[in-house]
């Protein structure tokens, strides 16, 4: 049986508020191309066939938080990994969801002096290395590493 890797095409499913300056095509070929560049930098251990995308309002996220994170907050993105696969192949070829608080991505943009539809473009660069595994919370640098490495190749520094 063979699998799709992110080098094929990948499912990309956005759902919820749309990020202007953004159009939901858009934020399908800027994942596929995330996803391209961490397949080329070995990040990516299984095939990856789709990814789910949610854009929120901060009370859904600081709900999302609360519930997960046993954190009352707003916070700017949250990802719920998919489920792993055997070596057989068998199981969840999902990459996860990726949750973004727009209200929480336009003030950060605004302090970042850049659009939002950028600072989208950094939150989903996160939150789909955070569903391949990567905790910047936990590791010694590897996850704010490849970001900045895949950052660099997708036009976002």
């Amino acid at each position: 049986m063979k699998h799709r890797t992110a080098k094929q095409p990948t499912d990309v499913d956005v759902s919820g508020t749309a990020v202007r300056g953004l159009p939901r095509k858009e934020i399908g070929s800027f994942v596929r191309r995330c996803l391209a560049r961490l397949d080329a930098a070995g990040a990516i251990p299984r095939p990856v066939e789709e990814v789910s995308i949610a854009f929120v309002d901060d009370l859904a996220m600081r709900q999302l938080n609360r519930a997960y994170r046993g954190k009352n907050k707003t916070t700017d993105v949250l990802t719920f990994a998919g489920l792993d696969i055997d070596s057989a192949g068998v199981g969840d070829h999902s990459l996860g969801e990726i949750v973004i608080s727009i209200p929480q991505a336009r003030r950060q943009a605004r302090e970042q002096r850049h659009s939002l539809a950028t600072e989208v473009r950094y939150l989903l660069l996160h939150g789909l290395i955070h569903a391949l595994g990567f905790d910047h919370e936990t590791d010694d640098g590897e996850m704010d590493e490849l970001e900045t490495r895949i950052r660099t190749k997708v036009g976002l520094e």
